[in-house]
């Protein structure tokens, strides 16, 4: 993989979403994140506040740090025009996701689009528990675990289908590679933040509960019977 780096140490070379086209960007300021077992990031990652020298857009750029070539990866746009990243996700889920973002967004690439999807999905279900079956016994079992349900269940078994016939070499739709990429992102939101949050809003109710300021925190519907 192609290097960031140019002769000047204040310069890289980045996609501009303004100008549409590789061009080189004056580093502004960047903050190297070190490893982290947490997420399962194995080596260290940097993050550039650079302006394009053409337009002087500013931008936010990512990139990981390859140790077989002992250099930093081409750097990837985060802002503007950045795949959403999910913090509590874990690492490999996290690049697998914005893999799929770049397949749409810069490669115009559809059915690469929809079979990055559908890897982000396995990935999902793997970090959750579901590790046995194909794809469709472990959505069936994010749901029966409540994990997902309703709404969120159909876009998992969507993002399924339209993943299975990228994979297979069938053309994916621009529209429908939209949507699985869509409906990705809010399974990564539903699992990784708001389930995340909403534990964290529960935590604090119970513990007011417990004081006798507030009702305690009732169980969703389908969960009462079991």
């Amino acid at each position: 993989m192609s290097s960031s780096n140019t002769s000047d140490p204040d310069l890289l070379i980045a996609d501009c979403p303004v100008c549409r086209k590789k061009v080189l960007a004056a580093v502004h300021g960047e903050v190297v994140e070190p490893p982290d077992d947490d997420i399962g990031r194995e080596d260290p990652y940097r993050v550039v506040l650079a302006a394009c020298t053409n337009c002087s857009t500013a931008m936010v750029l990512a990139s990981d740090y390859l140790h077989g070539l002992q250099e930093w990866e081409s750097p990837e746009n985060v802002w503007p025009n950045g795949a959403t990243v999910v913090t509590n996700a874990p690492w490999e889920v996290q690049r697998s996701f914005q893999e799929a973002y770049r397949c749409f967004h810069h490669a115009n690439a559809y059915s690469a689009t929809a079979t990055m999807a559908r890897r982000t999905m396995e990935l999902i279900c793997k970090d959750q528990g579901a590790t046995t079956g194909n794809l469709a016994r472990k959505i069936t079992w994010l749901q029966q675990n409540n994990k997902i349900e309703g709404r969120l269940l159909d876009w998992a078994t969507a993002l399924r289908f339209v993943g299975n016939e990228g994979a297979h070499g069938d053309a994916v739709k621009r529209q429908d590679a939209e949507d699985v990429l869509a409906f990705t992102e809010a399974l990564l939101e539903h699992i990784y933040v708001l389930t995340v949050q909403y534990e964290k809003f529960s935590e604090r109710r119970l513990k007011r509960a417990v004081k006798g300021t507030v009702p305690a925190p009732q169980a969703p519907k389908d969960q009462v019977s079991s």
